[in-house]
C-alpha cells in the first residue's frame, strides 16, 4: 500500500497591503520537499508526525511530497500555481502505483483569482487520480471550509486553539485513509457553514465557552458512532465570499443531518464568542498591577504573523518604551533592515536605529531606538519546545538583543511568531529573570506559557488580525453575518 503524505498551508489575509510570491513563500514557509519530511517530522507533535506514526505502524509505503507552512497575504497566482505544480508532479511520480493521499492543507488559502484554494487543489489533484481515490484532508481550525471542499476529499479537523492535537488530527485521516484503501470506499463528509465570524482572539479553546462546546460534540460523535466533529471557527480575516465558520462532520453513512444537529446547537450559542479588546496602555496598566508570582507575558495577538500579520508593529513596544518598566523585555519584533544596520557593529557596541513599523500603517510608525547596546547577535536557529511543534527545526533569523534604558529588545530577521522561550535563550535572554515578557503571538503561545507564566494578558492594538471586527472595511464576505450583523440568522 503507497499513500502520498504532505502538508500544504496557508491562511490568507487579505487585509494586508502585500501580495507573496513564490520565493518569499518557500523562504518563509521552511519548504520541505522528499525523504527529509520523514527524519524532521517524524515523532513530533505534527501532523505530518501523527501521519508517519500511523503509516509506519500499519506497514505503509509512505511517498513524501512537501511541507510548506505560511500564514500570510494574499498569494500571487504564479505563488499558488508553482506550488500546486509541485505537489501535482509528486503525484505524477507516484501515480501507477498510489493508493491514496494525505495530506494536510489549512483551509483558508487564497491567491489572486482564486478564494478557494483548497478546493482548487483538490480539483485538480482529482484530474489526475480520479473520483475514487481515497483523498483524507486534515485542516487547519481556522479553515474557511466549503461544501466543495467537502465533495474532493474526506475531512478532517482540529480543535484546539493553540493546536496542540495536530497529531492526532494526522493519524486520524491516515487511519482513516488506510481503512479507505482496504475497504474500497471513502466516508462522506458534510460542511454546514455558519453566519458567524468569529475573530481569533475569542478563540482560545481551553476557556468558556469552548471548554462546553468541545466535549457536548465529542459525546455525541461517539454516541453516533461518527468518524470526525469539528467546528471550524473560520478565519474572519480573508475577506471572500467562503469565510465564516463551518461545522464539519466526517461518517461512513450519510452524516447531513448529524451535520445539520450541531449547526443549531453551536449557533445557539453564537453570541458568547467575544473578543476581550485591550489596548497597549491598558494592558501594561494590569500588568504593573499584577501580584502574580514569576514573569507576566503580555502577547500583541494583533500583530501576529501566524496570522498574516508584519510582525513589526510599534504599537506595544512604544508604550513599552515610554514606560521603561525595569526588567522588560520584548521578543521578538521583525526587522530585516535593523539587523542589517546592527550587524555593522559588534557585541558592546552602541547604537541608534530606526525600528520597526515597515510595512502597514495600521500597525504604528517606526521607532528610532537612541543610543541602545548590544548585547547579544544570534543566528536565530533553534529547535522549538513548544507543545505544538516540539523537536521540530524553527528560526527567527538572523538576530539581535538590544538595550535602550530598562527595555531589552529582540530583533530578528524572520518572520514568525513567539511560540516558547526559544527566541530569548538563542539570544542570552533566560526569561525567568524578567518580569515583563512582551510578544507577538495570538494563542500559540499559551500552549508554552500557560503553565509557566505567573500571568498572560493578551494586548488588541490596531492591526490586521484585531479582534474589533467592526474596524475592517469587509466587501465581500457574506452578509447578513454575526457579529457584523445583529439580525443574521442561520438558515434550514
Amino acid at each position: 500500500m503507497k499513500i502520498l503524505i504532505g502538508h500544504f498551508g496557508h491562511e490568507a489575509n487579505t487585509f494586508s497591503s502585500r501580495i507573496l510570491d513564490f520565493d518569499e513563500f518557500k523562504d518563509y514557509s521552511d519548504w520541505l520537499h522528499g525523504d527529509v519530511l520523514k527524519e524532521i517530522f517524524l515523532s513530533t507533535p505534527t501532523y505530518l508526525g501523527g501521519m508517519l506514526e500511523v503509516g509506519n505502524k500499519y506497514g505503509v509505503d509512505l511517498f513524501a511530497s512537501i511541507s510548506a507552512e505560511a500564514p500570510a497575504p494574499l498569494l500571487s497566482r504564479e505563488c499558488a500555481e508553482s506550488c500546486l505544480a509541485e505537489i501535482l508532479e509528486d503525484i505524477r511520480a507516484v501515480k501507477g502505483g498510489l493508493d491514496g493521499i494525505c495530506y494536510m492543507l489549512h483551509g483558508a488559502g487564497c491567491a489572486e483569482g482564486i478564494d478557494d484554494l483548497e478546493s482548487y487543489i483538490l480539483q485538480s489533484i482529482r484530474q489526475e487520480t480520479g473520483e475514487k481515490m481515497p483523498i483524507c484532508v486534515p485542516l487547519d481550525l481556522h479553515g474557511n471550509i466549503t461544501p466543495e471542499m467537502a465533495e474532493l476529499a474526506t475531512l478532517f479537523g482540529i480543535k484546539q486553539y493553540p493546536h496542540i492535537d495536530c497529531k492526532e488530527a494526522g493519524m486520524l485521516a491516515m487511519k482513516t485513509c488506510i481503512e479507505s484503501i482496504e475497504q474500497g470506499m471513502s466516508p462522506q463528509t458534510t460542511c454546514i457553514r455558519l453566519p458567524l465570524l468569529l475573530p481569533c482572539s475569542a478563540g482560545y479553546t481551553f476557556a468558556e465557552p469552548f471548554t462546553s462546546i468541545q466535549p457536548y460534540l465529542d459525546e455525541y460523535k461517539n454516541t453516533h458512532d461518527l468518524i470526525d466533529v469539528t467546528f471550524f471557527h473560520g478565519f474572519p480575516y480573508c475577506d471572500r465570499a467562503i469565510t465564516g465558520a463551518s461545522v464539519v462532520v466526517t461518517a461512513w453513512s450519510d452524516p447531513a443531518e448529524h451535520a445539520k444537529e450541531l449547526a443549531d446547537y453551536i449557533w445557539q450559542r453564537h453570541q458568547d464568542f467575544q473578543a476581550d479588546i485591550l489596548s497597549a496602555a491598558e494592558a501594561l496598566d494590569r500588568a504593573e498591577e499584577s501580584r502574580a508570582p514569576g514573569y507576566i507575558v503580555i502577547n500583541e495577538l494583533s500583530d501576529n504573523a501566524g496570522g498574516g500579520a508584519p510582525g513589526d508593529g510599534t504599537h506595544l513596544l512604544r508604550e513599552l518604551l515610554a514606560r521603561d518598566l525595569p526588567k522588560s523585555i520584548f521578543g521578538y519584533i521583525y526587522d530585516k533592515v535593523a539587523v542589517n544596520e546592527i550587524y555593522k557593529h559588534k557585541v558592546g557596541d552602541r547604537i541608534s536605529f530606526y525600528l520597526g513599523g515597515n510595512t502597514e500603517p495600521l500597525h504604528g510608525a517606526p521607532l528610532y531606538i537612541k543610543d541602545a547596546k548590544i548585547i547579544n547577535l544570534s543566528d536565530g536557529d533553534h529547535i522549538s519546545t513548544s507543545p505544538i511543534q516540539a523537536g521540530v527545526p524553527h528560526s527567527i533569523g538572523r538576530s539581535a538583543r538590544v538595550r535602550t534604558g530598562n527595555v531589552e529588545i529582540i530583533v530578528g530577521s524572520k518572520l514568525t511568531q513567539t511560540y516558547d522561550d526559544r527566541p530569548f535563550l538563542i539570544t542570552g535572554a533566560d526569561i525567568e529573570q524578567y518580569r515583563f515578557i512582551c510578544l507577538k503571538s495570538a494563542h500559540h503561545s499559551r500552549a508554552y506559557f500557560d503553565d509557566r507564566a505567573g500571568e498572560i494578558i493578551a494586548c488588541d492594538t490596531p492591526g490586521i488580525l484585531s479582534g474589533n471586527l467592526s474596524a475592517f472595511k469587509y466587501k465581500y464576505v457574506p452578509r447578513p453575518i454575526y457579529p457584523l450583523d445583529e439580525r443574521a440568522e442561520l438558515l434550514p
